[in-house]
């Protein structure tokens, strides 16, 4: 009775998750569409380039995914090492995809294309655009970090019979990790920038 409870939950989860991450690709295809319909508008609208090191976050990203798919596949063979390894991996990527974006930021305003009182309103656009895909990430790191002190906390337990998979099931957790929807969450995000990435080099010039 507990695990169909437990499976009931799960798809409850899942569910809720997919109806977030269809909201979250609505919101950003808005902020794009009207990315070019202002863009079209004329005006003041002076297009640029983006710096190198947000190719090179791009990367960073796809590589945090990829370290997220191994400690998802691990948690699943209760591989607690390779479990741990995979989510600090990715949390040190995240982090250092946070302090990229912000590096590019930093060349774009001291160029001049800062979203603040500019009269050229696309570096205003690309600013929402990048801040709102960040804080997305932000909100992930804070999953992660939480599902990595629980793979540090199990690793210290190596006589314990207690998995994470059964940690992340507990009934009445009050922080509940399940790495498949931490791994979906962070996918999407990832699948969402390389689009941001591909939409602004074609578009933001």
């Amino acid at each position: 009775m507990a695990i169909n409870k437990y499976q009931g939950n799960q798809k409850a989860q899942r569910f809720t998750m997919w109806l977030s991450l269809v909201s979250m690709a609505m919101i950003f295809a808005g902020l794009t569409s009207a990315f070019l319909v202002r863009k079209g508008g004329g005006g003041n609208w002076s297009g640029f380039s983006l710096p190198s090191v947000f190719t090179f976050s791009t990367f960073i990203i796809l590589f945090s995914s990829a370290t997220l798919q191994v400690a998802h596949i691990a948690n699943k063979k209760d591989n607690k090492v390779l479990t741990a390894i995979g989510l600090i991996i990715t949390l040190i990527c995240g982090i250092i995809f946070c302090k990229l974006q912000y590096d590019g930021w930093m060349l774009l305003v001291n160029e001049g294309y800062y979203p603040s009182h500019n009269p050229n309103p696309a570096p205003q656009f690309l600013f929402v655009i990048v801040v709102m895909h960040v804080a997305h990430i932000v909100a992930g790191l804070f999953f992660l970090t939480i599902a990595s002190s629980r793979a540090l906390w199990l690793l210290r337990r190596k006589d314990s019979q207690i998995t994470m998979e059964e940690i992340e099931y507990k009934e009445n957790g009050n922080l509940i990790i399940r790495t498949d929807l931490l791994t979906l969450f962070w996918h999407f995000l990832g699948v969402l920038w390389v689009y941001l990435y591909i939409f602004l080099i074609f578009n933001l010039k």
